[in-house]
């Protein structure tokens, strides 16, 4: 289990699918109150979402003042997490402290140290030392080894697999079911496909991908006849 946080009042920002994610996993699994939703001006619609105010980030700090309220920025991995990034970094400069969220199913406070912003959601496997950096999303059922360091900004999807002493370069994505093998150092800002196998030291901003299976030109019910010797 992870450790429990004293009760915080906190805003997010977005008012779409990741908010609405985010909240749920709030609202289900720790003592936070959510108060409020900012966004960007333009994106700004309504009044409310989901049943809270929703201001425009130049109003946010009078009706939320950041002595009183935290924040939280949960958008996905759009422009290499650097939108994510770049609300976080809007949010800090108006004065505000971060929750994280980690899933009550995981141990990973326990084994290592989590930074601000993260959003690490259920049945994550960690060893011991492990460090996650600031502003790191990393979807269900990853694997995190020895002493390995997740850099700030990272997006990691289902079923990532990191082997111990890894060296994970800031604002890097790592797609699911990738694996990095023991004791390499993946450059900053490198995309990493699904079914990777990284097996050596990645250059800054590298692109590693996997060719997507390819259909071999017979409907199913043929292919199982196959299967099954039938002509």
């Amino acid at each position: 289990m992870t450790t429990i946080d004293e009760p915080k009042r906190i805003i997010i920002f977005g008012a779409g699918r990741a908010a609405a994610t985010a909240a749920r996993y709030f609202s289900s699994d720790t003592p936070h109150e959510i108060v409020g939703y900012t966004v960007d001006p333009d994106f700004r619609k309504a009044d409310e979402f989901q049943g809270r105010p929703l201001l425009a980030i130049d109003e946010v700090v009078k009706v939320f003042p950041p002595s009183e309220i935290y924040a939280f920025a949960p958008m996905g991995a759009a422009r290499m997490n650097g939108l994510r990034t770049e609300k976080y970094t809007l949010l800090k400069s108006l004065g505000y402290r971060f929750v994280s969220y980690v899933h009550s199913s995981n141990d990973v406070y326990e084994k290592g140290t989590v930074g601000e912003n993260c959003f690490i959601l259920e049945r994550q496997t960690t060893n011991y030392d492990c460090v996650i950096g600031n502003n790191v999303v990393m979807w269900s059922g990853c694997h995190i080894g020895d002493a390995s360091r997740i850099g700030d900004n990272c997006f990691l999807g289902s079923q990532v697999v990191v082997n111990g002493f890894v060296d994970v370069g800031p604002g890097s994505y790592l797609a699911s079911n990738c694996t990095i093998a023991h004791g390499v150092k993946v450059g900053s800002e490198s995309f990493i496909g699904a079914n990777a196998l990284i097996a050596n030291d990645t250059a800054v901003s590298a692109v590693h991908i996997v060719e997507p299976s390819k259909a071999i030109g017979i409907d199913s019910l043929r292919f199982l006849k196959i299967l099954r010797h039938e002509v």
